[in-house]
């Protein structure tokens, strides 16, 4: 098989959707590391009339096939809403997926290249599954561990073929860990000083947790913020209210509201904080599948999650520099002491967000995985 003509195929009947779903599984049920999704969650993402992502998009899937059997995949993406708000013209690629072979990698991306290039964008980036807001980057350091909630594992040919086939980085997303003994001293303390501080200056700073019996004024509150304090980062993309319900659906049978905080000052919500218990310690044993023999598993096993991942933390520009953040960080850290949480992951952070990197770093956190988001001009 190996050397043997690779055949392009657009995805476009329901066996080839299941092929090019069930090509991840197949690659990598041997790989002590890799998490299989659920493959619901995967039939649903890529339903152009299911999920949200698409009534801004356009999208092809491609399948690479030798001697008839699935070797490869990818998706091809216009996000018409990243090029309005950038300012740019380019397209993305993602759900990349392929055997050990270089020659694979290179149809999969020059058939996303051609695509992209026939729509008139000028280069193409990714991986990106479909956007910031979903996975997104190809895991270049640390393939020893199991990723957190929500991120991807690649095996370490993925960067050495990608970059074979002409892509350079074009930003890296860091992943840092912190174990929970306690909340670390310093945080304490500069919480504490924050605190005084706001006191001072005739505010009062509360920190509260999620109220799930008022779950859609909370999901208001999480747009506002969420859109306004991550604005300016790079290749972020507000979500639309469709896409922002969409992932709040899913999220609410979940959700540990201990773990995603609001900072009101004077009861004007201007931060928060969203973490999750590292689900991926459940999925890991679930085959992708919900069967009435998995979810029991996952039920024994849920009282177990020792883990966690921070995904996002923010203020409102207007109040940075006051020290909110350390106060959300030591309440978020005492939260995760009391539910018997002893260590989690903080992800992701752009490299180039030096004052945030800077700060967890002073945590004594340690930067232990890193995702690429690649690039490669098109003629």
């Amino acid at each position: 098989m190996a050397g043997a003509p690779i055949r392009l195929l657009r995805v476009r009947s329901r066996p080839a959707l299941d092929a090019f779903i069930e090509l991840p599984y197949r690659l990598h049920s041997q790989l002590a590391h890799w998490v299989p999704p659920l493959r619901r969650d995967q039939y649903i993402l890529l339903n152009r009339m299911k999920h949200p992502f698409h009534e801004h998009a356009q999208v092809e899937y491609f399948l690479a096939l030798r001697e008839g059997e699935p070797v490869g995949r990818i998706a091809a993406i216009e996000n018409f809403r990243h090029n309005s708000i950038h300012g740019e013209n380019i397209g993305f690629f993602g759900f990349l997926e392929a055997i050990d072979d270089v020659e694979v990698f290179r149809a999969l991306l020059r058939a996303a290249e051609k695509w992209a290039a026939k729509r008139g964008l000028e280069a193409l980036r990714g991986p990106c599954s479909f956007s910031t807001n979903e996975e997104c980057g190809l895991l270049v350091e640390n393939f020893h561990s199991t990723p957190a909630v929500m991120t991807p594992f690649h095996p370490p040919h993925y960067r050495t073929h990608v970059e074979a086939c002409g892509y350079a980085k074009a930003e890296d997303l860091l992943c840092w860990w912190m174990t929970f003994p306690k909340v670390p001293d310093r945080i304490v303390r500069l919480a504490d000083g924050a605190q005084r501080r706001i006191e001072r200056g005739d505010h009062k700073l509360t920190i509260r947790t999620l109220d799930k019996s008022q779950w859609g004024r909370e999901i208001e509150t999480i747009k506002a913020i969420y859109h306004k304090a991550w604005e300016k980062n790079w290749g972020f993309i507000p979500m639309t209210d469709a896409e922002m319900d969409f992932v709040a659906h899913e999220l609410k049978l979940i959700v540990e509201p201990t773990m995603v905080l609001f900072a009101e000052m004077d009861g004007e919500p201007v931060g928060m904080t969203i973490g999750l218990p590292d689900y991926n310690q459940l999925l890991l044993h679930m085959d992708g599948r919900l069967t009435p023999l998995s979810i029991a598993k996952a039920l024994l096993l849920k009282g177990g999650i020792r883990m966690m991942r921070l995904m996002m933390m923010g203020v409102l520009p207007e109040w940075r520099g006051r020290g909110i953040e350390m106060i959300m960080y030591r309440v978020y850290g005492e939260n995760c002491i009391r539910k018997g949480i002893t260590g989690g992951e903080f992800s992701w952070v752009l490299e180039r967000n030096e004052a945030m990197n800077h700060q967890i770093r002073s945590f004594d956190s340690k930067d232990f995985r890193r995702y690429r988001i690649y690039e490669k001009a098109l003629p």
